[in-house]
């Protein structure tokens, strides 16, 4: 049986149908990974991501497209959320070797300062446009997939990440004018 014939199976909950599915795509999603990760803990510990992501949005997934490159899709995007977390964690190692090293870096506090103001921008949202935004950043849900959750439109999800990320810009930038305003103050 071919892989797009297991889909409906998969998208009702058939957990033999997955494992075949997991059986014939393993090795490939692996190597997906090892080709552009490098690093063989990693690339296995994404593709077991990735195979529990398509479990748990099975429910999502289109008969429009084949499964594999559904399956891929997915991978995909954990690559990409995974080079990004990377990147994250090694800007916070430099300016935290900075920091020790007594260059001119903003410390590793002044980060984290940041990262206190953009979750302080995030509680101040709406809820549903407080729960989009959770669900695509910190989770690293597309769109389809969020609106699929929630049960809206994918351009209404566009339209919720569109002004929430609006609105965290305009909570940041208050906070950074009234930082500035307070030093000024202090130096008087």
């Amino acid at each position: 049986m071919s892989l797009s014939a297991k889909l409906p199976a998969i998208k009702e909950g058939d957990h033999t149908a997955f494992m075949e599915v997991y059986e014939e795509l393993h090795a490939k999603v692996f190597r997906f990974f090892l080709k552009r990760i490098f690093l063989h803990d990693t690339a296995k510990d994404l593709t077991q991501q990735c195979f529990i992501r398509l479990w748990q949005f099975r429910h999502t997934l289109s008969y429009a497209y084949p499964l594999e490159k559904q399956v891929f899709i997915i991978a995909r995007s954990l690559l990409i959320n995974h080079i990004k977390k990377e990147a994250t964690q090694r800007k916070i190692r430099l300016a935290h070797q900075r920091s020790l090293s007594g260059e001119e870096q903003p410390a590793v506090s002044v980060l984290f300062e940041r990262a206190n103001e953009v979750n302080a921008a995030i509680q101040t949202l709406p809820p549903v446009r407080k729960r989009v935004i959770i669900l695509k950043t910190f989770h690293g849900c597309t769109n389809k997939e969020i609106a699929s959750q929630l049960q809206i439109s994918v351009k209404t999800v566009e339209d919720h990440v569109s002004k929430a990320f609006r609105h965290i810009r305009q909570v940041i930038a208050f906070f950074l004018i009234a930082a500035g305003v307070i030093t000024l103050l202090s130096c008087i």
